[in-house]
């Protein structure tokens, strides 16, 4: 588990991109994430890369949901609007469940409240389900 939001884009070289330079790039689709401000923007990194997958998709892997109101407060901006403005221009939302942690925090709650009107769009994966005795 991170703390950023890592986007993955096709380039013509290997190299990142620091957030602030993503949000005002004007051939990147994230002009508008300046809202959310300084201290989500220090958390937004690109990684950029040569790859014939990414030339017709982009990948945003985002920081893990936390759990206990320290660690949500202390994040800088509100993750739920950043996640609902990611939704929104999404075609595809995975969402990782781990098997050994399926409590909902209050984080997630407001997540998944935030995803409302997308639920075609989400898909949930059971991570490490392999390793739970029966």
């Amino acid at each position: 588990t991170t703390d950023r939001f890592t986007v993955l884009i096709n380039g013509p070289d290997e190299r990142t991109i620091p957030g602030n330079a993503l949000s005002v790039h004007p051939d990147l689709p994230f002009r508008g994430l300046q809202k959310f401000g300084v201290s989500f923007l220090s958390r937004l990194e690109g990684s950029q890369l040569p790859s014939s997958v990414l030339r017709s998709v982009t990948l945003i892997d985002t920081p893990g949901i936390l759990s206990g109101d320290k660690q949500r407060l202390n994040r800088g901006y509100d993750f739920t609007k950043v996640v609902n403005t990611f939704a929104d221009r999404a075609d595809l939302i995975i969402m990782l469940f781990d098997a050994h942690k399926l409590d909902i925090s209050d984080e997630f709650k407001e997540t998944i409240d935030a995803l409302k009107g997308h639920e075609e769009k989400v898909r949930c994966i059971l991570n490490k389900a392999d390793q739970i005795d029966r």
